[in-house]
């Protein structure tokens, strides 16, 4: 038997997804028009959704358990997300609902469904940037790997004479590249990593050539280096603390409204008592 396409796979579940949608309306107005509790059910519905949820968060976190890929894991997790946001369409009477308590509800499910949408761009695309610049780093190791450039650039620095154009080299590694390298990366940078500091670096130590020696040029094309390799570590910095940020936000605000939808619950049937 030939393995399903990917594409072919992907339009499947998006099918039977909507399917499963278009079966909690047609039973939500079958009770509807027998002037039943559509919203329990549509409600009930969607607190065992998330608690479907909650579980294959767990299950994806815990790959070394014998329980099947976690790639399937993760599809199931994603449209079981994108059934839930259907069932919440069905069962509130407006996006935001009405009552301090039921709204604050409400902005919390749409903002963990809105992470949940993000956290499914950022694994499709952070992992093909991160691939694109040279060199792998552990996230753990990354302080590791900034402290050796920087004791890379100061042994540079230190191996060079006193003539005049060694000055100018030593002038512009005090000024700019010391600080450079000597210093995490600013939080504009996290939140929006650019090429702007890399090519105004590269720019000065290119400005510095005619003023260099032989000996001199070879420190300062070594130093270039130390920037690109830098840059390429505060780079992964920003994108593996985007994707570890992500994953702790998604999970503290889905055990939020977990807990909340749980109380929601209980406070409705108490009504019906």
């Amino acid at each position: 038997m030939k393995p399903i396409h990917f594409r072919t796979r992907r339009r499947l579940s998006v099918i039977v997804t909507l399917i499963a949608i278009a079966i909690v309306v047609t039973i939500s107005r079958w009770q509807q028009n027998r002037l039943g509790h559509a919203s329990y059910f549509t409600g009930f519905t969607l607190l065992a959704t998330l608690c479907l949820l909650m579980l294959l968060g767990i299950r994806r976190r815990l790959p070394v358990l014998p329980l099947g890929n976690v790639s399937t894991w993760t599809q199931i997790h994603l449209y079981s997300g994108l059934f839930a946001a259907g069932v919440y369409a069905v069962h509130v009477p407006a996006l935001i609902a009405a009552g301090q308590f039921e709204c604050t509800l409400s902005i919390l499910f749409l903002i963990v469904s809105a992470s949940g949408f993000y956290g499914l761009y950022a694994s499709r695309t952070l992992p093909r940037r991160l691939t694109a610049v040279s060199g792998e780093f552990r996230f753990e190791q990354i302080p590791w790997h900034r402290n050796e450039i920087a004791t890379a650039a100061g042994r540079l620095i230190d191996g060079n004479g006193d003539e005049a154009a060694v000055t100018v080299l030593k002038s512009f590694y005090g000024k700019v590249l010391n600080p450079f390298f000597a210093s995490s990366p600013t939080l504009a940078y996290v939140m929006l990593p650019t090429g702007h500091r890399r090519r105004r670096l590269l720019s000065g130590l290119s400005e510095l050539d005619r003023y260099l020696e032989n000996e001199s040029r070879s420190t300062a094309g070594q130093f270039a280096s130390l920037v690109r390799k830098r840059d390429d570590l505060d780079y992964q910095y920003a994108l593996q603390l985007r994707l570890r940020s992500w994953v702790v936000v998604h999970s503290v605000l889905s055990l939020l409204l977990f807990g909340g939808a749980i109380i929601h619950a209980v406070v409705a049937l108490r009504f019906t008592m």
